[in-house]
């Protein structure tokens, strides 16, 4: 995998695992963006479209359809500019994400969650329960 350089915007770590992710790595982390505390598993952007396709299909056969041809061009788009390895999307995806309040209550919980890389303020790997 080619080396990860730093930028001003985000961290050069997290964009490794990132980076991880998207070859088929997953691990459980914990984001601060802007003062949220957000925790999952974190995986990469084909994965995440696949999970997302699951998610979204409601049974509507003319939409299911359309759905599968845009994912589809997507997960294709994103596997090959992943596989050239120089490949970093900009943004992050989490399963079984959960937004964790000031009260340490959890109200978003077990979706899938993406946001910009550049508005992670810190990260540790290990989830909160």
């Amino acid at each position: 995998m080619k080396e990860v350089q730093e930028d001003k915007h985000s961290d050069y770590v997290l964009r490794y695992l990132v980076r991880l992710a998207d070859n088929g790595a997953e691990m459980d982390i914990t984001l601060n963006v802007g003062g949220a505390t957000i925790t999952g598993v974190l995986i990469g952007n084909v994965k995440y479209l696949e999970e997302l396709e699951r998610t979204l299909h409601r049974g509507n056969s003319d939409l299911e359809s359309k759905m599968t041809t845009f994912f589809e061009k997507m997960s294709d788009k994103f596997q090959r500019e992943t596989d050239q390895d120089e490949y970093e999307s900009g943004y992050i995806h989490l399963r079984k994400a959960k937004l964790v309040d000031s009260q340490g209550k959890v109200p978003i919980h077990g979706s899938l969650w993406r946001g910009k890389i550049s508005d992670v303020n810190g990260f540790s790997f290990e989830s909160v329960q």
